[in-house]
């Protein structure tokens, strides 16, 4: 129990940041931040709550970060939908979502992933996550000598020093000494420490469910529940095979429920006023901490929730502090790159582009994309298209028409 408790902890200041960030970036869209930021936590407690005692899965369900960004900069921003649409667009996606897990055909995707592509898209997001981290230290734009940077590193260096000793709370305990490093240099703004939660009536159902089924918006609907499948297939693979809930063909356990509380939960985040959900991978660092049962997300849940009251604090931590904890999940996640066919052309080149696009486009959808289409080409100009599973195929030519549809609307 207690190193449950722990792996929650770990959860929950991993990806605290998320609870202000997303609805920072709502906000952008003319969403109210307070009402936002109410419907993203109210969510995220939910449907994370759902997910544990439904599935006895370790990990929290929040809205994410590739879907955020493409409605506010995409949907309302650049093609002048309103936020309330925006929001009928995340309902209907997480209806759809719904009932494809709800009729197996999204199990079936996970079941018939490549495995040299499944082993490239979780190489790929451990290079994501490496290069989010070096993101949010500014290393891309040429700041390298910097105090942040540095506590960084010693972060990074505890953790791994820690992560060898086997200590329990090794990655809440590196979060928390990089937050108590930076107070000396001045780099921790104390922001209080609790206050009431805004009120969400500005964005209580007020999504429009009727003007997104207008011919118009019926390929953004499909852009998002592409984006939230294969970013959550991935996402999905990758927490499960670190929690050990494979079984000895490849196949994550207990699948038919685990997959069912995000679109229900998406559908919810509408109503509430926020976007669809995804597995985080933040997740991932309470799982490392020893995380396996539903205490493990019930923890980070309940958490989430007195974050509702202690958001004023939570803001206060810098988010360099967890930095260190994304490059060191990312280089776990990296390794998995060793199972790919390498010797097999066919296999290894469409895994070296999945492998690289996911990094260089910050899209796990986008290097899932250009793996698929790339895999089953190749496979037929070999003249082996009969070892590509017809679900491939039918993904493939989904997302070949995808791409070219998003090209020429660009």
């Amino acid at each position: 129990m207690r190193r449950e408790i722990l792996a929650g902890l770990s959860t929950f200041f991993t990806m605290a940041y998320l609870l202000l960030l997303y609805p920072k970036i709502l906000s952008e869209g003319g969403l109210d931040f307070g009402s936002a930021l109410t419907a993203t936590i109210a969510t995220i407690v939910l449907s994370t709550l759902f997910l544990a005692f439904y599935a006895h899965f370790p990990v929290v369900l929040a809205p994410g970060l590739s879907i955020g960004p493409f409605l506010i900069y995409s949907v309302i921003l650049k093609q002048h939908a309103t936020w309330q649409t925006a929001l009928g667009i995340v309902f209907w996606a997480g209806l759809v979502i719904f009932l494809l897990s709800l009729f197996k055909v999204r199990q079936k995707i996970l079941l018939y992933l490549p495995p040299s592509i499944k082993s490239a898209a979780i190489g790929g997001i451990g290079l994501f996550l490496i290069c989010v981290g070096l993101k949010d230290l500014g290393i891309f734009s040429g700041h390298l000598a910097t105090i942040p940077n540095g506590i960084a590193l010693f972060g990074l260096l505890l953790f791994f020093t820690l992560y060898y000793f086997r200590i329990d709370g090794s990655f809440l305990i590196a979060i928390l000494a990089c937050w108590l490093g930076a107070i000396p240099f001045g780099l921790v703004s104390w922001n209080g420490f609790a206050a009431l939660p805004p009120s969400i009536a500005p964005t209580l159902f007020q999504l429009d469910l009727f003007t997104p089924l207008q011919p118009q918006w019926l390929g953004i609907i499909l852009s998002i529940i592409l984006i939230c499948l294969f970013d959550t297939s991935a996402s999905l693979t990758v927490l499960a095979k670190l929690a050990g809930k494979m079984d000895e063909r490849g196949r994550i356990k207990n699948i038919d429920r685990i997959v069912i509380p995000d679109g229900i939960g998406s559908m919810a985040a509408a109503l509430l006023g926020t976007g669809t959900l995804a597995f985080t991978l933040e997740s991932s660092s309470g799982i490392k901490a020893g995380g396996r049962t539903k205490t493990t997300a019930i923890v980070a849940a309940l958490c989430c929730l007195a974050g509702l009251f202690l958001y004023p604090l939570i803001s206060s931590i810098p988010l360099f502090a967890t930095v260190p904890i994304l490059i060191a999940i990312g280089i776990f996640m990296a390794q998995e790159v060793k199972g790919i066919r390498w010797l097999e052309w066919t296999e290894s080149i469409p895994a070296l582009i999945t492998l690289i696009t996911i990094p260089i486009t910050f899209s796990i959808y986008q290097g899932f994309a250009y793996g698929f289409v790339s895999f089953t080409l190749l496979k037929a100009l070999k003249g082996q298209w009969k070892e590509v599973h017809p679900v491939c195929w039918a993904l493939a030519l989904i997302f070949a028409a995808h791409l070219i549809w998003t090209l020429f609307s660009l």
